[in-house]
């Protein structure tokens, strides 16, 4: 499978310009004048339903009934979506062949929305309890999104942090808040005393900064994306240039101890550009170099540090300005030298610090819960809203209808429930584990967060014991998956068989009935009603 994930990806590069005319041929049918939206999992495809209309086109990279845990796309596929207009994906290290996707058409005209990119839609409750400000019900609604400018590659400690948040739209706001989060801490503090688009502090390595833009009525407008502060005080590095040799031919340039010689005199800076403000584990880093003086040096080497190490190590074949790798663990430097002929460091520049941010913690399924689907329905709107900015007024109307959808779903859902003593059901896999923090489900999982991750035998002989132990009448099987080591399970207990729907994918049948989210999320609150006691 991940041969063929390489090979696919591979094919899509060489495939996408001859694609998109191929794919601009065969689309000639559809209306032209409307945009096209990809999403992969279906309530992101619902929820541009719901609130663009017939305003775009949009359609999920899932066919009918595909397990999206496990689903590779087709070359057709990534051509489709090349040639479109914005794509949505959970990514976030939890949706591996979207984010290769992703990672391949980031040089393509197609805009790419990361929904797991947010972290506060896996939070403990979902809707912000943990901030300064909550996105409620009463919240308002948010419109337009906010850029932060002047963020350094890296700081030295000590140094001043300046900082500017650009609002992409017009109108009279009342005030700003910023606010931080130290690395190991998991509350966001506000920063007292400022309060406009302005940020100025003190360089605290891996601390997060982000802005919010407030009205009169204290509710937040809008809200910036977080920027990691990166601190590099090179300590330890011995940047003891002169006392190296280079004496050894059968390794010219010897960075063990990080110790250049610098026989030609340095002149001029080098520059790292390209660096991310974060990747999740496997992303391509492409870095560029950049020197500030006009030269016939053209014999670059790269070099990496990893966390913990003193010596630094060559990167092999990579002897130009530019440096390509694969994010492997958050804190690896990277720092490039520029050579003359006679092997002489010309120039070096300050290493550069990779921030990678994975979430494997992560339970992916947040759309299960009605509340975090509000969330997720919020920030698709506002990029819709960047999209197709004529359609803002209608955009913002119908998300507030679906707001009220959903917020009924959550009552209906908690009402339901509230009463239930044993709330214990065996499941597929661990997708819902959202209903047990808003309403009390307890999932006995066979698989993991996947469907595709087996369980060992002592973990299905402990399915097998709770279903004894809490005197569970029923097993739920799952619309997309095979259902093998359910069926295992249920004929051990001797338990009667339901399916529940995780929603990932419509069925054929799903469409044939024109269900949608609404009406499924129903049908698995009458199986709950059913299952629990």
């Amino acid at each position: 499978m991940k041969l063929f994930k390489v090979l696919s990806i591979l094919l899509f590069v060489g495939l996408v310009m001859i694609g998109c005319a191929t794919a601009n041929e065969g689309s000639s049918s559809a209306d032209d004048s409307k945009q096209k939206v990809y999403t992969t999992i279906y309530p992101f495809q619902y929820a541009v339903e719901r609130i663009a209309g017939d305003t775009v086109d949009v359609e999920t990279v899932f066919p009918p009934g595909a397990d999206a845990h496990t689903y590779e796309p087709t070359s057709k596929d990534m051509t489709a979506v090349a040639d479109s207009d914005l794509f949505i994906y959970l990514g976030a290290g939890m949706e591996g062949f979207a984010e290769s996707m992703a990672n391949s058409l980031a040089n393509q005209p197609v805009k790419l929305l990361e929904i797991g990119k947010h972290e506060e839609l896996f939070s403990s409750d979902g809707n912000h309890e943990d901030e300064e400000h909550e996105h409620g019900e009463e919240s308002s609604d948010l419109g337009g999104t906010i850029e932060i400018e002047g963020l350094s590659d890296h700081y030295h400690s000590g140094d001043v942090v300046e900082l500017t948040a650009i609002y992409n739209e017009s109108g009279e706001e009342a005030h700003w808040h910023w606010y931080t989060l130290t690395s190991g801490e998991e509350e966001w503090v506000t920063v007292p005393d400022q309060e406009t688009n302005h940020f100025e502090g003190e360089a605290i390595g891996e601390q997060q900064i982000k802005a919010a833009l407030l009205g009169d009525d204290h509710q937040v407008i809008a809200e910036s994306e977080a920027v990691i502060i990166e601190v590099n005080d090179h300590e330890g590095e011995a940047h003891e240039h002169e006392e190296s040799s280079h004496e050894d031919e059968n390794d010219v340039h010897d960075h063990g101890e990080e110790t250049h010689n610098h026989g030609n005199e340095v002149q001029g800076t080098i520059d790292i550009s390209g660096l991310a403000a974060h990747y999740h584990t496997g992303d391509t880093v492409r870095l560029t170099a950049g020197f500030s003086e006009d030269g016939d040096y053209d014999h670059w080497h790269w070099y990496t540090l990893e966390p913990g190490e003193k010596e630094w190590a060559p990167v092999e074949g990579q002897e130009t300005n530019e440096y390509e790798g694969e994010a492997t663990k958050d804190g690896l430097q990277v720092k490039v030298a520029l050579f003359g002929d006679d092997e002489q460091v010309v120039a070096e520049s300050e290493a550069v610090t990779l921030p990678v941010v994975d979430h494997g913690d992560h339970d992916p399924h947040i759309w299960l819960d009605p509340v975090r689907m509000i969330e997720v329905s919020q920030i698709i709107k506002d990029e819709l809203i960047a999209l197709n900015p004529d359609e803002e007024a209608t955009y913002n109307n119908n998300f507030e209808e679906l707001k009220a959808e959903l917020t009924a779903l959550d009552e209906k859902f908690t009402e339901v429930l509230a009463d239930k003593k044993n709330m214990h059901i065996i499941v597929p896999h661990a997708a819902y584990g959202y209903w047990n923090g808003r309403y009390g489900i307890e999932q006995i999982a066979i698989n993991g967060l996947s469907s595709s991750d087996e369980p060992s035998q002592r973990d299905l002989t402990e399915v097998i014991d709770k279903a004894a132990e809490y005197d569970l009448d029923y097993i739920l099987y799952e619309q997309n998956s095979s259902n093998r080591l359910s069926e295992v399970i249920q004929k051990e207990i001797g338990a009667e068989a339901l399916t529940v729907h995780n929603l990932e994918v419509l069925t054929d049948a799903d469409v044939k009935n024109n269900e949608d989210y609404i009406s499924l999320m129903e049908y698995n609150l009458e199986i709950l009603d059913k299952v629990t006691k």
